[in-house]
């Protein structure tokens, strides 16, 4: 009879010796008499450092994977905090960690008291500590004599390819494979690519020359780019567009029955979960604004947020009568006064500075978006442009990949192409391009160097030149 071996202890995260560790401890009856379920503990040179409260499967399994290295920053972070800061010192005494962390101090901000969000930081806080977190991974041990182009070379080697840290996390999925996060229906494998590691890398720029510049070391330190990408250019047609508004407006909830002789199967319920999805559109559309301030705009001034103006305008209207007189009918014109519905969007938050890179002009709406915006705020009662359960939609980066994938438009569509779509139909229409720039906020030389080929007249007087083979045109007298 062959003998059953034992298996080991379940762990998760091993890297190398002397680092933290996942350790799944078994469910047990504690000494009061109550049972406690298993759960991953975080496992830190023989210690048990602390609990993560998660168990087994998919999810849990991936927010102790996240806990994890979240200690493992902090480490990083608590190591340097505890060196004294010396100033021109050499750069191999500089560790990368140091240099990183206080980057990542100087851009926080601070805390409102009232709502607790940090205010007077860089925008979208959160992604740049995540970039910072992928950076200490790999630099984090180095020092600054060590960044040169050969090391920033091998970083882009070593991050091109792996799973996206808001898509997946190694090790946790079923099978082996990564545990999809972020977006819940990927077309294909969301893995980082040259760009990802571009971003990450400047981020690590700006960390080295702000070290440099207050004088954390004395040496020279330069980080190498890789080449950088060509910009998307994909723009959606009218037929597209409209799919992309309809899908959203029309979608209904997908339920799962978890329990009873139906388990697994689902069903289509009442209610419609992206109507929002579709006002963000809508609006992205026909304004050419970018993601953010839409999704942040308020109907309500609020402090750190762009706001929809809505108000009425007194404005003299033209209009045209028929009388008939003696038997003749007359045409009579006349100007009368009439109110008319407006919205200003003011892109720039209240109480913010104005971008140094990004234009955020105050703009009228399109008089076919106004009675929208009317409608939503008025008679539906929304304080937000984008709302979803009373409040701003925070993103809706996952949202609309997930539309994306059902509509069947490919990858390739972004939030961003909204931004493209509206500037090339403006192009398309023959706008000039000065108010058209002023109106998206970009420069007319933006404009005419990635739109202006589909303009109509495009290097029109040129084509009819090329045509008549170098004959002159004869001119009048």
């Amino acid at each position: 009879m062959a003998v059953k071996r034992r298996k080991g202890p379940r762990k998760l995260g091993v890297t190398r010796r002397g680092e933290p560790y996942l350790w799944y401890r078994p469910g047990r009856i504690g000494t009061d008499g109550i049972e406690r379920g298993g759960v991953w503990i975080i496992l830190h040179r023989a210690k048990q450092v602390r609990s993560t409260d998660c168990g087994l499967g998919e999810g849990p399994e991936r927010e102790a994977l996240r806990q994890l290295e979240d200690y493992k920053a902090s480490l990083a972070i608590a190591a340097v905090e505890a060196t004294p800061v010396r100033k021109g010192r050499p750069a191999g005494e500089v560790l990368v960690a140091e240099v990183l962390s206080r980057y990542l101090d100087a851009k926080k901000g601070t805390p409102d008291p009232v709502t607790g969000e940090l205010k007077g930081g860089v925008a979208r806080y959160e992604e740049l500590a995540q970039r910072v977190m992928t950076l200490l991974e790999w630099w984090g041990e180095r020092t600054l004599d060590d960044v040169d182009s050969a090391t920033c070379k091998a970083y882009v080697t070593a991050r091109v390819g792996t799973p996206w840290k808001t898509h997946a996390r190694l090790g946790t999925g079923k099978d082996g494979k990564p545990a999809r996060r972020g977006h819940s229906k990927p077309t294909k494998a969301r893995v980082v690519g040259e760009g990802g590691a571009r971003r990450e890398l400047e981020d690590l720029r700006a960390a080295v020359n702000d070290a440099v510049r207050d004088g954390l070391t004395r040496d020279a330190v330069r980080v190498t780019l890789p080449a950088k990408a060509e910009a998307r250019d994909r723009w959606l047609t009218k037929s597209e567009a409209a799919r992309l508004v309809r899908a959203a407006w029309h979608k209904r909830e997908v339920q799962t029955i978890h329990r009873g002789s139906r388990k697994g199967e689902t069903y289509l319920t009442p209610r419609r979960p992206s109507r929002h999805l579709a006002r963000f559109i809508l609006v992205a559309l026909r304004t050419g604004t970018r993601s953010g301030p839409i999704c942040q705009a308020s109907f309500i001034p609020e402090i750190g947020k762009p706001w929809m103006e809505l108000k009425t305008e007194t404005v003299t209207e033209s209009r045209v009568e028929r009388v008939t007189v003696d038997g003749v009918e007359y045409e009579r014109r006349f100007d009368v006064q009439a109110e008319k519905r407006v919205a200003l969007f003011h892109r720039k938050a209240l109480g913010a500075a104005a971008k140094k890179t990004k234009r955020q002009p105050t703009v009228r709406m399109p008089d076919a978006l106004v009675a929208h915006l009317w409608r939503w705020h008025h008679v539906l009662g929304q304080r937000y442009v984008v709302e979803w359960q009373g409040k701003a939609v925070g993103s809706t980066k996952k949202a609309f990949a997930n539309l994306v994938h059902d509509v069947g438009l490919g990858d390739d569509v972004v939030r961003h192409s909204l931004r493209h779509t509206a500037v090339t139909w403006g192009v398309q229409a023959g706008t000039d391009l000065w108010e058209l720039s002023g109106y998206v906020g970009m420069t007319v030389e933006m404009i005419q160097s990635r739109y202006g080929h589909h303009a109509t007249d495009h290097m029109e007087g040129a084509r009819e030149a090329m045509g008549r083979g170098g004959r002159k045109v004869r001119k009048a007298a």
